[in-house]
């Protein structure tokens, strides 16, 4: 699979000696090319899918151009070199609120998408837009926006694609470096009629602000199981008046083999009919870590009816995890599809790029589970969460899988 140093010749060779002095003499050039070396040398195999005289190409236009570009253009142009080598590459990428050297910029909203489009789901000062569904920024249509946005999105699949789209909407140098904005405060129209000017605030100290789909103040007693106690990587409770025991698996991490304990000790009351394990929140990991958890989970389907609560933000080692659970022949899978590959590249490592002021992830390695083909892991019951849903506190997921029997 290596083919990284295929051909004799370097990819900085090739590319400087077709760039010309530019890339040559301009340190942003340099930088540009340094990069794609390190990803030519750090990546298992950079160009499975993606051409590597294509790669080469878009190096060589990005070294030249480099020198005229504004840092938004810039960061635009990284992002997308960085993200050709899609798919099963989500861990491949320059990430909007990632903690740059010199922070990008978003508007402070947390968007998702659901069936209906982009909504927003955390507005910090601003609680009222939660719910109100995205239609403009800066009367550019938000279908547009999108679609401008996709080739800079790396990721694993379509799945992922959805989780990670959100991010890049709303920061402020992708919207400009596409030309779709001017940068700056930018307004934001919404299906209602309403519209806000947003001005932009660096990315890494919006970040934290929601949990994905966890908006701010929202009263405890109307947030569903799935998004409570979000700061907690693995947490146990029972549900359905004791007739359940639901696993919030949110990280794969040493835990688990206590967590497995625990689960197989509950599990085991006699008025527990389903065990339900929730890797909708996890973002992965480490796969060496969850085989505890696997083989309870197969101990456990032999008398009980287990469910396993798949979705868009199961990545990385969870995607893994997701992948060897299917496997198991009576163990259910209910939500959406994963947004990690069973098989991917992962690991990532750092590449700094300093005359832009970010960072870029590159994988290192091949994970394999799974069907080699398939790209993501489907449910068995197909289960999609709605707005309504979400302003009302409902988990129609967890729902699903507790009639299951």
């Amino acid at each position: 699979m290596m083919h990284a140093v295929a051909a004799g010749v370097s990819l900085v060779a090739a590319v400087s000696l077709v760039a010309g002095a530019t890339a040559a003499t301009a340190p942003v050039s340099r930088d540009v090319v340094a990069l794609a070396a390190e990803m030519e040398r750090t990546h298992p195999d950079l160009y499975a899918l993606t051409p590597r005289a294509r790669f080469q190409a878009e190096t060589r236009a990005l070294a030249r151009r480099a020198p005229s570009l504004t840092r938004a253009q810039l960061a635009v142009g990284l992002m997308r070199l960085v993200a050709l080598a899609d798919p099963r590459n989500g861990h491949t990428a320059v990430y909007p609120f990632d903690a740059h050297p010199r922070p990008l910029h978003v508007y402070p909203l947390r968007l998702y998408v659901f069936p209906t489009g982009l909504h927003v789901v955390a507005a910090p000062g601003r609680e009222a837009l939660i719910g109100a569904r995205l239609v403009s920024i800066e009367d550019v249509p938000i279908e547009r926006i999108v679609e401008s946005v996709r080739p800079l999105v790396a990721r694993d699949n379509a799945s992922s694609f959805l989780d990670f789209v959100p991010e890049y909407v709303v920061t402020e140098e992708v919207l400009a470096g596409l030309g779709l904005t001017d940068g700056g405060a930018a307004r934001f129209a919404f299906a209602d009629g309403r519209s806000e000017a947003l001005a932009p605030v660096p990315a890494a100290s919006f970040a934290a602000v929601g949990s994905v789909l966890v908006p701010l103040r929202r009263p405890a007693a109307t947030q569903p199981t799935w998004l409570a106690r979000t700061q907690q990587t693995q947490w146990l409770t029972t549900l359905a008046g004791g007739r359940a025991v639901y696993l919030g698996y949110r990280m794969t991490t040493d835990e688990t083999w206590t967590v497995s304990r625990r689960l197989l000790r509950l599990a085991a009351r006699p008025a527990v009919r389903n065990v339900v394990v929730d890797v909708r929140l996890n973002h992965g990991g480490n796969n060496t870590t969850y085989g505890a958890l696997l083989g309870a989970m197969d101990e456990l389907s032999e008398r009980k009816t287990v469910v396993l609560l798949i979705g868009r933000s199961t990545f990385s080692a969870a995607g893994n995890f997701a992948a060897d659970v299917d496997a198991l022949p009576r163990v259910r899978l209910v939500g959406e599809a994963t947004g990690g590959a069973p098989s991917q590249w992962g690991d990532s490592s750092i590449v700094q790029i300093p005359s832009a002021g970010l960072i870029a992830r590159v994988a290192t390695s091949y994970q394999r589970f799974g069907k080699p083909s398939a790209l993501t892991t489907r449910p068995d019951a197909a289960v999609l969460l709605t707005v309504e849903d979400f302003l009302a506190g409902r988990d129609p997921v967890l729902e699903r899988a507790l009639r299951l029997r």
